[in-house]
């Protein structure tokens, strides 16, 4: 009996925690957002049963992932869309900082996510933030100690000029509340996913009204 209640809660944490990254990774699925990056917790005891089922989890949200850090209690996890990372990766600024640091930026992404994957291994890597669509500005200003202007509900350390921030800020706010809609409305987890997708006119469009 025991073990059935177990399994029962074990499903029911799959399929919230699917739900969670569904919401959390709606920008990155429309592409409105090159990268997310999650910690996900474990199902259950853990151990190499939680870690399998984390996996199929991930499996089930479709997206490309690359896991940073792992432990007995969950997984960090980088979910990204390829074609706006490699956009957001290619612009001067970023790859002369991430040349700077090593990352091999001839490797494509596959190399630079492995590269990050190392030096996370090592402890949390600032330059992450290019990977998750922060403005340069704000991931260079937290490096160099600029002057910070960040507000208190900021989803990220904003310095210097603040527009930029605050519209992508608007932007992932928007789209997620968009997904947290198409969630309650839809159980098939093929629809929650065809309709957000479907987001990146409505992204676009929000992107040219400054959100």
């Amino acid at each position: 009996m025991f073990a059935d209640a177990l399994s029962v809660l074990c499903s029911r944490h799959r399929e919230e925690t699917l739900s969670f990254l569904t919401v959390k990774t709606a920008a990155v699925r429309c592409g409105a957002k090159p990268g997310e990056l999650l910690r996900v917790p474990l199902c259950g005891r853990g151990g190499q049963e939680g870690c399998a089922k984390m996996r199929l989890v991930f499996a089930q949200l479709g997206l490309p992932y690359r896991i940073l850090s792992e432990d007995g209690e969950g997984a960090l996890a980088l979910f990204y869309h390829p074609a706006r990372l490699a956009e957001a990766l290619r612009s001067s600024e970023v790859k002369r900082s991430l040349s700077a640091l090593g990352y091999p930026m001839d490797g494509g992404l596959s190399g630079l996510l492995g590269f990050l994957a190392g030096r996370w291994a090592k402890g949390p890597a600032h330059e992450v933030g290019f990977f998750i669509g922060y403005p340069p500005k704000d991931v260079l200003g937290f490096r160099d100690g600029a002057c910070e202007v960040t507000r208190r509900g900021d989803r990220w350390r904003v310095f210097g000029e603040e527009g930029e921030s605050r519209r992508l800020m608007r932007l992932h706010r928007a789209v997620e509340l968009r997904a947290v809609g198409v969630c309650l409305r839809e159980s098939s987890t093929t629809e929650r996913f065809r309709r957000i997708a479907g987001f990146a006119s409505a992204a676009r469009v929000i992107q040219k009204k400054g959100a």
